[in-house]
């Protein structure tokens, strides 16, 4: 009885903390310029984020995950340091280091984590990797090479990747299936 209540509850909050990425997404959608977001361009804006907090992270922070070979990251997110020429790695930043990322954001890009494995397709580390490496700013060339495929290909995946979090999103959430 009470492992039925604790899941329910856990279900429950899994929601809220869906919705309340994708509704914050919607935010930095219209903040892109984007007239009328859809949850598409919702989770788009919140894997730019969660990138961006991946490279705010503290010092002290990045030092653990340095020091470990960042081996409690998932492996989509190590990939994609390397694909980017480390330039989530400790010490690549060039300029003054940005502002330590909100716990707000922070708590979106656990989300966002939780996200990226249900967007692999046939070839799931790839797909992720495509998916989160685009977010990283990492060139679609650099993804070309590594992986031996077109340019086409590249954003196919993306989309492929975006449709499936969107779909998973949406059996998940009342709010998600009203969003276009």
């Amino acid at each position: 009885m009470l492992k039925a209540a604790a899941t329910k509850d856990d279900d429950a909050a899994a929601v809220r903390r869906i919705e309340a990425a994708v509704k914050a997404g919607l935010r930095l959608a219209q903040q892109a310029g984007k007239a009328e977001p859809g949850l598409r361009d919702a989770i788009w804006e919140v894997l730019l984020e969660a990138a961006e907090t991946l490279r705010r992270l503290p010092d002290r922070e990045r030092g653990w995950l340095t020091a470990a070979s960042r081996a409690h990251w998932p492996d989509y997110v190590r990939e994609t340091a390397a694909i980017c020429g480390g330039s989530m790695a400790a010490g690549a930043r060039s300029g003054p280091r940005p502002a330590p990322a909100g716990a707000a954001a922070i708590e979106r890009l656990d989300t966002v984590l939780l996200w990226l494995p249900q967007a692999g397709g046939a070839h799931p580390r790839r797909d992720v990797s495509v998916l989160f490496g685009l977010a990283c700013g990492a060139r679609a060339a650099a993804l070309q090479r590594r992986l031996g495929c077109g340019r086409r290909t590249i954003y196919d995946i993306r989309d492929r990747s975006l449709a499936r979090i969107c779909a998973r999103l949406r059996q998940q959430s009342d709010f998600c299936r009203g969003l276009g």
